[in-house]
């Protein structure tokens, strides 16, 4: 098996279309994953293609959807997931599974917390890099798995980047990260949360050095994602013949780039 290239941060209430649009764009040089997604609803199969000629099919992602057992801690319980329609908790599983129990979050058997070790061992023993898949309402920045997955990238000098579904999106919606606080983020149960805190030494610079990489005009991932979006928009043509020569006629690309 090939050892994951790059780790995807993602909140759990992301649409899985926008996902995976987000991992494909990534994959393709995009820097917003828009067009990808339109491209997903309407021929999967021509995606794969352009992936293909691009040698883009063998790039390995880290997903912890896929990648984290998370159903053997939890799948005999359900305390708060309600049905959006009837407001009624969903019915918990009936599998024959055993429950892992880690009130303190130290357990060896648990996958669940050991992203900081997973985190380690991706950085020290290759180069792999993170892609952060920013969810249309900008949620991602106020989960707390998920700020904690970006700031400990940072720490680990990984290089990082975000996917966004377009400009419009963070010029939309960029106020609401600037009063960010890790103590009002929010976390599938309470006892992940006081996890998270619990590893914070100082909140107050945490929440300071949390704006900073995110909003930085030199180094912050807003200025990074707007620099490769502006170098994108400078290579229009190229991108526009490289798209229409995957497209061969189809007017598929054509429809997906108006949408874009």
């Amino acid at each position: 098996s090939q050892r994951a290239q790059i780790m995807v941060t993602h909140n759990w209430g992301n649409s899985f279309n926008d996902l995976l649009a987000a991992v494909v764009s990534d994959a393709l040089r995009e820097c917003s994953f828009r067009m990808v997604a339109q491209l997903l609803e309407d021929d999967c199969f021509f995606l794969s293609e352009i992936l293909g000629k691009s040698s883009r099919l063998d790039d390995t992602y880290w997903i912890c959807a896929f990648a984290v057992n998370q159903h053997s801690s939890i799948c005999h319980s359900n305390p708060y997931d309600r049905d959006p329609c009837t407001h009624e908790l969903h019915p918990v599983c009936t599998c024959s599974c055993v429950n892992i129990l880690d009130p303190d979050g130290c357990s060896t058997s648990s996958e669940i917390n050991k992203f900081d070790d997973m985190m380690y061992h991706l950085a020290t023993t290759g180069t792999c890099r993170q892609v952060i898949a920013v969810d249309k309402s900008l949620e991602l920045f106020h989960r707390a798995w998920c700020v904690a997955e970006i700031a400990e990238a940072k720490r680990l000098d990984m290089t990082q980047s975000l996917q966004l579904l377009s400009k419009a999106t963070m010029q939309q919606r960029a106020r609401t990260l600037e009063n960010l606080d890790v103590r009002s983020m929010e976390a599938s149960s309470e006892k992940d949360k006081e996890l998270i805190l619990g590893k914070i030494e100082d909140v107050e610079e945490f929440n300071a050095e949390l704006q900073a990489l995110i909003f930085d005009p030199k180094s912050g991932l807003v200025a990074s994602w707007n620099a490769m979006d502006s170098l994108q928009q400078v290579g229009e043509v190229g991108r526009l013949i490289r798209w229409g020569l995957a497209d061969a006629g189809t007017g598929k690309v054509w429809k997906a780039w108006e949408a874009h």
